[in-house]
């Protein structure tokens, strides 16, 4: 797992994937690089300069919106750092996303000094595990913000054992992306070094890649295994996720996650209109309790940690089943999850519980309270809903994570203002509230209300955005980056003003902790 990404948890992903290439008799080792505080710290120290620079980033959300511009800097350094003011001028529109950031070229040399840091220390710590086991293929976890780190591991074990196989895989580097989209195949020409993409979910992909059946196919994705296997259709290739062995964290520095991971589900039965879980895992599937009820007890007695952050897209559909198992199991246990608002939230009853299995936080995609919006995003719920649920699961001391967006195609500032506004009068039911930027896919808004345009441009110059192995995209006729974090900072001030933290380091965790309890939701 490259940096950077938060190790609330172990990384789901490369531990499934694993523990299952395991079973089938190979030798597998993983390591997970966030958990290494050097690496870990040079994100904080880049947005700390931000801040000092640009002070106004304090109103951008800046540890949850930045990190998309800090892994497009880290690209534009590994690939164009040589070309002068060319490359000036792609970083000085990088990192001015918001309209009000412009960067001398003073500036741009001390956001650099920190990008060469971490490939400097990234490529040190790679030289030295290939050194010392010498693996037959290397493989990396494919997110947005992990992708630039992931690019120079690779590079770097190739340089250190030329015979290597090296790899990319899981979602992508840019939300909802696809084969033919055409970035896949980009990053293969821009890095001569990589061998192999595998594009989706990864436990049978990875299984037939070892197995050769691909041949020298470069891009791999479940289509490909269709003739191979011979299936009806790409239903029948999903991997039965109740046969799937125990996680086995072996080999992860586990005293530095907050809490162990688990699933009990993949794929999403729902359908919002700027999500791609349902294209990325094509079908929902869900665990039989008995087996999630098992591998709780298991990780737990190994690793001596009763707290889990469960990675499913999101748990409504087995929460019932999941209270009811651990409430008695006989053993306590915590965790964290993704809920959305269904009619089961609006009941008091099966919210506590949900709270007294061990419900510890909510995660919880508001997204926006105008109804106009809710309608445009296909989340069929209402803002009155969106009220109740949330003092529902506020006076059962749950912690209420809410998720924001900003710049939903189709949204006015008026509409804007009512989330703004729904905030500030429900502040004393939410423990969090974390405002995204809205990003282009490419894919579009196939499920969207009737009307949005799907055409997309290129969000820098042909002559700039070339230096980068990725294409990045704006939706064409909507506002502009500017307008969304002019609208994000909108947000951030009213949650400031309300009170509301956004906890990202120990210290703010236990502030925030003191909060929700003063406010008399006493937490579990």
């Amino acid at each position: 797992m490259p940096s950077f990404w938060d190790p609330i948890c172990p990384p789901q992903g490369i531990v499934s994937l694993r523990s299952y290439i395991e079973k089938l008799g190979y030798e597998v080792f993983i390591r997970d690089f966030n958990t290494d505080p050097r690496l870990f710290d040079l994100q904080r120290k880049y947005f700390e300069l931000g801040l000092k620079l640009f002070p106004h980033w304090k109103f951008l959300n800046i540890f949850r919106n930045g990190p998309r511009y800090f892994a497009r800097h880290q690209l534009a350094w590994f690939f164009g750092r040589q070309l002068g003011t060319k490359y000036e001028k792609l970083v000085g529109l990088i990192l001015n996303f918001d309209g009000k950031s412009k960067c001398t070229k003073g500036m741009i040399k001390r956001f650099d000094s920190i990008v060469a840091e971490a490939f400097k220390l990234t490529e040190a710590k790679t030289a030295e595990l290939v050194g010392q086991i010498k693996p037959d293929i290397i493989g990396c976890t494919m997110l947005e913000s992990t992708f630039p780190t992931a690019l120079a591991i690779l590079k770097t074990a190739k340089k250190n054992k030329p015979k290597i196989k090296t790899l990319l895989g899981g979602p992508g580097p840019l939300m909802g992306d696809k084969i033919e989209h055409g970035n896949l195949q980009r990053i293969l020409d821009k890095c001569p070094w990589i061998d192999t993409i595998i594009c989706g979910e990864g436990e049978i992909l990875f299984e037939y890649y070892l197995k050769k059946s691909f041949g020298n196919k470069k891009i791999i994705g479940i289509e490909d295994l269709k003739n191979i296997k011979k299936a009806a259709s790409v239903m029948d290739l999903l991997v039965d996720i109740n046969k799937l062995p125990e996680s086995n964290f072996e080999g992860l520095t586990i005293k530095r996650y907050l809490w162990l991971s688990s699933f009990t589900s993949r794929g999403c039965p729902f359908r919002c209109a700027f999500c791609f879980e349902n294209s990325f895992w094509k079908r929902f599937r869900m665990k039989n309790i008995k087996k999630v009820l098992k591998e709780f007890n298991h990780l737990s007695d190994s690793y001596q940690n009763n707290k889990f952050y469960l990675s499913d897209s999101l748990a409504n559909p087995i929460m019932n089943d999941l209270a009811f198992g651990l409430k008695n199991g006989g053993t306590r246990y915590e965790y964290d999850t993704y809920i959305r608002i269904t009619d089961d939230c609006l009941d008091n009853k099966i919210v506590k519980r949900w709270a007294d299995s061990g419900l510890a936080r909510a995660r919880i995609g508001v997204e926006s309270t105008s109804p106009r919006v809710l309608k445009l995003m296909n989340k069929k719920i209402t803002t009155e809903q969106i009220g109740k649920s949330l003092n529902n699961f506020s006076r059962n001391g749950i912690y209420t994570s809410t998720l924001w967006i900003a710049g939903f195609p189709g949204e006015t500032k008026k509409n804007f203002l009512e989330s703004v506004a729904f905030l500030k009068k429900n502040c004393q039911n939410i423990y969090q509230a974390d405002i995204w930027e809205f990003v282009c896919s490419p894919e579009g808004f196939s499920i969207a209300e009737e009307g949005i345009n799907h055409q997309a441009k290129l969000a820098y110059p042909e002559e700039l955005g070339s230096i980068l192995p990725l294409r990045y995209f704006e939706l064409e006729g909507y506002i502009s980056p500017a307008e969304r974090f002019e609208r994000i900072s909108l947000f951030e001030k009213a949650r400031i003003r309300a009170g509301i933290p956004n906890p990202y380091s120990i210290s703010d965790l236990l502030r925030a902790k003191d909060r929700w309890i003063k406010l008399g939701h006493k937490h579990n």
